[in-house]
């Protein structure tokens, strides 16, 4: 009974929601270039043939792009070991569009349905899944109980609940504990999320902590640093400690070494491009460097003063990161956006970058709510490295945070794979 009042209540206010918003969703939809896209299937409208849809496999949906990222790093995932069609359904035309750009084998780019009655069940009807999977937190009344009625699991992934969010929630607990009961399982991000959808009425008992899929990054590090690197950096560094400026950009290495030279320690320059060289070897010259390029083979005798040295090569990144004392993310003090600090947190080396991080923002959010690595102005670096080289105590504590950061995250796609796997056969 209290679910057919609250369906009735839902199904009476969703078309006055509808009437006002929609408008403004087309106008929106309009200006990202959704129409001509397939738009008309959010009302049922479809231009192929039902008989010329993929039918039996996976139905995943997402919302919008960020979601849409980590649906398809979990398709690519799934689709190693599953060849059945997917379908990928978004809401908005920003969503469609990277679907369709990431052209994935057997994945069909979808418009999801409005929640309204009838569109679920015409969609499900047409496209007859075997399980749906619902990336983070968009969960549609109706969608559910079509899916609870034609017996398909429907699954939650990579799911996540903020405290701001669970008080709000609490306060509708009967309702939120009505909807959520329609999940067949859920995959949370980490154990406080659990707590938490269990705080607003999910049973915990159909909840798995398989991590996040987004921050499904922390590649293996090298089992071993390479003796022939090590010994070339014990010949050449003088003692001092080495630290790595890693794919660096046009100015950066110039800028980064002085910075190392200035807190005493030993500049390893890895440019992002090795085509760069005759530019890097330039500008270090300038700034009162002896560069010294991989490529030429063999080391000058005697070792000059000031020398500092360019792997200007390809593939090598991740074993000179295993023998730095200190990484320094390129592209993030000159150029914008930044590198992947995620080899040198692998490889459990302290991780200092510059202001622009914005390829890599929620990574950073993520590392400096654990206090886990330095993020600094240019005007800053230098102090910022003679800091972490005196604090050895805080370095290693740091370093550990950042590692341990990612790790509880390692494996969550492969996890949800086999979280779905369980109903899904």
């Amino acid at each position: 009974m209290k679910r057919f009042l609250f369906l009735l209540i839902y199904n009476l206010l969703l078309p006055v929601f509808l009437l006002i918003s929609i408008p403004g969703y087309l106008i929106k939809m309009k200006r990202r270039g959704g129409f001509g896209t397939g738009l008309s299937e959010r009302f049922g409208i479809y231009k192929r043939r039902k008989e010329e849809e993929p039918q039996g496999g996976l139905y995943v949906h997402a919302v919008s792009v960020g979601e849409v990222f980590i649906a398809l790093k979990f398709i690519r995932e799934w689709r190693k070991t599953h060849e059945e069609p997917v379908i990928l359904s978004t809401s908005t035309a920003t969503g469609h569009q990277v679907v369709r750009d990431a052209a994935l084998p057997g994945v069909r780019a979808l418009y999801s349905p409005l929640d309204v009655p009838g569109l679920p069940e015409r969609c499900l009807s047409r496209f007859k899944p075997k399980a749906v999977v619902l990336i983070e937190a968009e969960l549609w009344p109706n969608f559910a109980e079509v899916c609870h009625r034609r017996g398909i699991p429907m699954l939650m992934l990579n799911a996540r609940l903020s405290p701001r969010s669970e008080g709000r929630y609490r306060k509708v607990r009967g309702i939120t504990r009505l909807l959520f009961s329609r999940l067949t399982a859920m995959g949370a991000q980490n154990a406080k999320d659990k707590g938490r959808f269990g705080g607003i009425g999910v049973n915990e008992d159909i909840i798995t902590v398989t991590g996040s899929i987004k921050f499904d990054v922390l590649g293996d590090a090298p089992t071993a640093p390479r003796a022939e690197f090590k010994e070339l950096l014990s010949r050449i560094c003088g003692g001092k400690p080495v630290v790595l400026a890693a794919s660096t950009h046009a100015g950066e290495e110039a800028l980064i070494a002085t910075a190392i030279r200035e807190a005493g320690a030993f500049p390893l320059i890895v440019p992002r491009h090795a085509e760069r060289r005759a530019d890097v070897v330039k500008d270090l010259t300038a700034a009162g460097f002896a560069p010294v390029l991989r490529t030429e083979g063999t080391l000058p005798s005697p070792l000059p003063e000031n020398l500092c040295y360019i792997a200007d090569t390809t593939g090598e990144l991740r074993d000179w990161t295993a023998l730095a004392d200190i990484a320094v993310i390129g592209k993030s003090f000159l150029a914008r956006g930044g590198q992947n600090p995620v080899e040198a947190i692998a490889a459990r080396v302290p991780v200092v970058f510059g202001p622009s991080m914005t390829n890599f923002a929620d990574l950073v959010q993520l590392l400096n709510a654990e206090n886990s690595v330095w993020q600094c102005e240019k005007e800053q670096l230098a102090a910022t490295l003679s800091r972490i080289l005196s604090d050895t105590a805080e370095a290693d504590a740091r370093k550990e945070r950042a590692y341990g950061a990612l790790s509880v995250h390692s494996g969550a796609t492969r996890r949800s794979v086999e979280l779905v796997e369980t109903l899904y056969r």
